[in-house]
């Protein structure tokens, strides 16, 4: 019964979080993107395929066999869908881990502790990683993205499980917290070698290093409110739905 209860709030919890993503996304992220494919500029065209003139315009050139949503509705759709089930994949495991401390009495969750979870997840997902990979605009040169890939997951477990023994832990243990938090920092983080943009245009160049510190802050600040977002509503879920009517002694074996 628990289990079932925690999946189906995780939808609730996942659908309204992933809506406010994808409206402030779609306020401030989206015109970002759109701002900086308009600098792709179109790469050689293999023999035998399409080839589009080249102006003073940058032409944005799209592989044949790759896929990718249009531009408008179906890519706002599949904003949207991506935004909803990432949502309720996390708020599936922040309500997890809620049930679990407050059954054991670990603590005792509110609407200002589920902000706090919110802000932890925030912490662990978006700016631990983002200090040593910060997010990327199209056009953007990077590492190649098994190395990128592997360093995020460390970042963020690191960082989430350093967290977790910060908050949770007993005093002697705390100290654990903070080298795992550090432990990322120390490793080969995987940069590109080279410049971050290398459009032929140095004006391009200038726009593009502009719209990418504006993407980072704008992205922030959308990952933010994504989790505060979910971690009010986690909080909210869990005394009114997930727990509410259970025995907590006899499912946590007291």
């Amino acid at each position: 019964m628990l289990f079932r209860r925690i999946i189906l709030n995780a939808l609730f919890v996942g659908v309204l979080a992933g809506l406010a993503l994808s409206l402030v996304q779609m306020l401030t992220v989206t015109p970002i993107i759109f701002a900086a494919e308009t600098y792709e500029v179109a790469e050689a065209v293999p023999e035998g395929g399409h080839t589009h003139d080249q102006g003073s315009e940058p032409v944005h050139e799209h592989s044949d066999s790759a896929w990718a949503p249009e531009d408008g509705a179906e890519r706002t759709f599949y904003t949207l869908l991506s935004n909803v089930l990432a949502g309720t994949g996390f708020a599936a495991v922040v309500l997890a881990l809620m049930s679990q401390m407050q059954m054991q009495g670990v603590t005792q969750l509110n609407l200002i502790k589920g902000l706090q979870w919110g802000i932890a997840g925030f912490l662990a997902f978006f700016v631990a990683p983002g200090i040593g990979l910060p997010p990327e605009i199209p056009g953007m040169e990077a590492a190649q993205i098994e190395h990128r890939q592997l360093w995020w997951v460390i970042a963020v477990v690191s960082v989430g499980s350093g967290l977790m023994v910060l908050a949770f832990a007993s005093l002697k243990l705390k100290a654990l917290g903070g080298i795992a938090i550090l432990f990322p920092y120390l490793l080969n983080i995987p940069h590109h070698d080279g410049p971050a943009f290398t459009h032929p245009d140095p004006q391009a160049i200038a726009a593009l290093t502009e719209l990418h510190q504006q993407f980072v802050v704008a992205s922030g600040v959308a990952n933010l409110i994504f989790w505060m977002a979910l971690g009010l509503l986690a909080a909210w879920v869990l005394n009114r739905f997930v727990l509410k009517g259970l025995d907590l002694n006899a499912i946590a074996g007291r």
